[in-house]
């Protein structure tokens, strides 16, 4: 057998936590051109559309299995009001959106609320998607929230909101499991602390109406910080100690490799900014381990999941497809290096994580997709997606990678990083294997071996 690089042992036999599909999740915002042409196309568009919504997003999304959409923000959310997007459309009121300060002169982010509760739930449906709601908490009250959730939830003919749902075009309920309690209320979510954040949690949760068992997700910290935010984590749940009516199931993280404040050209790059990208993507890992282990003082039992709602490229402002679509960017290969880095970073760790939501999902940040009125392309992180769906339900195999790391130029000087970054899952006896081989010129050969006698076949 010939010499490798690199020496790759998987146990098959021993497979671990189950890959819940949810770690390939989606985020849509009422932000630049996310919503309003990238998926709300409008009804009487000559782009091909279901009611309004571009079937080409609906298609690409369904051919990639997408399992769950986060909505309405981000930031958006704690200024959103749920009933200003129900009703009659020619009826709903145009109101403020948060990303208006962030707007090039002469326009505007004034929301049309078009595209409100049921044509998201629409969209859910005709991706096949799960439904994910960010509530607010930074303008709203726990009544606003409370009537949300049963507005989606109650069955028809209980509360009089299931029937003003019905009287709005769906007599059956939506059903949505997955609500976000806020968003960022360390920052443009209400600019708290982590123990006034802890008492706004209880009040909201406490009398949530349980027409299904939900899955409550609190605000959680900055995890791109340099310290990691650590502090928020500790913070908040040492304030929750002592409730016994405030279940905390999700614990949100927010991770982007943030390069705003770095010159580097998305588009026009050398090799130190490449390798800065792929690095800091690898720090998505000890963000995870830390913010884990921190949990774990206040949760011995881990009853609290991490979701990683928003997670991404994050680069310097200048290169938008459109200025009036901000925080729109180019994305690149190097881009989906990253992705493929991230999920086998959220494999690994599947024991932890509930959900993941990559931010956003078209025309915005870390997209798949990059659409203006009929121009409409995929990028390269969309077809990471694509080949990764084989691990989406399987379960984790343990896997050990084996060799020399690669000294590669950075930055600030150079840096070490490993010649190969992957993880394994198996599901009945099909094992699926993804490695990314980061180095811009340096090919890598590897030897796969399975421990406790597996053997391969074909077919």
């Amino acid at each position: 057998v010939p010499a490798a690089d690199v020496e790759i042992e998987i146990a098959p036999d021993k497979p671990g936590a189950g890959i819940n599909p949810h770690l390939y999740g989606h985020f849509i915002e009422h932000l630049g051109g996310v919503i309003y042409d990238g998926v709300w196309v409008g009804r009487d568009s000559r782009i091909p559309n279901h009611d309004g919504i571009r079937k080409q997003f609906v298609d690409d999304m369904k051919r990639i299995g997408a399992p769950n959409l986060r909505w309405p923000g981000g930031c958006f959310a704690d200024g959103y009001h749920w009933r200003d997007g129900v009703g009659p459309a020619a009826k709903r009121p145009r109101t403020y959106n948060f990303w208006e300060h962030r707007m090039p002169p002469g326009k505007h982010a004034t929301e049309t609320n078009q595209f409100g509760v049921h044509e998201f739930m629409r969209l859910c449906r005709l991706i096949g998607a799960e439904p994910y709601l960010a509530a607010n908490v930074g303008s709203g009250a726990p009544r606003e929230f409370h009537d949300w959730v049963s507005y989606c939830n109650a069955p028809a003919g209980t509360e009089s909101l299931a029937d003003e749902r019905a009287a709005n075009g769906d007599k059956e309920p939506f059903r949505v499991k997955y609500w976000g309690v806020g968003n960022e209320s360390w920052g443009c979510g209400g600019d708290m602390k982590p123990g006034e954040y802890a008492t706004q949690y209880r009040q909201f949760v406490t009398q949530f109406p349980v027409y299904l068992a939900p899955f409550l997700v609190a605000t959680g910290p900055r995890g791109h910080s340099r310290d990691m935010d650590l502090g928020w984590t500790n913070g908040f749940f040492e304030a929750m100690q002592g409730g016994h009516r405030s279940q905390v199931h999700g614990f949100s993280l927010h991770f982007y490799s943030d390069f705003r404040n770095n010159k580097m050209r998305v588009a026009d790059f050398k090799a130190p900014d490449w390798y800065a990208v792929l690095l800091e993507g690898m720090r998505t890992e000890a963000v995870i381990e830390a913010h884990w282990k921190a949990m774990g003082k206040y949760d011995p039992q881990h009853l609290t999941k991490l979701v990683i709602d928003e997670w991404g490229m994050w680069y310097q402002p200048g290169e938008e497809i459109r200025p009036d679509y901000i925080l729109s960017q180019p994305v690149t290969l190097r881009d989906a290096l990253h992705t493929a880095i991230t999920f086998d970073v959220f494999n690994r760790h599947a024991d932890k994580i509930e959900m993941a939501n990559v931010a956003q999902t078209i025309n915005c940040i870390h997209s798949l997709f990059l659409a203006i009125e009929d121009k409409y392309t995929r990028t390269p992180p969309y077809y990471v997606f694509e080949m990764y769906r084989p691990h989406m339900g399987a379960r984790q195999a343990p896997m050990q990678i084996r060799g020399d790391e690669l000294t590669v130029p950075a930055q600030e000087g150079a840096a070490k990083m490993a010649a190969l970054a992957g993880s394994a899952s198996i599901r009945e006896k099909r094992l699926t294997v993804t490695l990314t081989n980061p180095s811009l010129d340096s090919p890598v050969t590897a030897r796969i071996r399975f421990a406790g006698g597996a053997q391969a076949i074909e077919g």
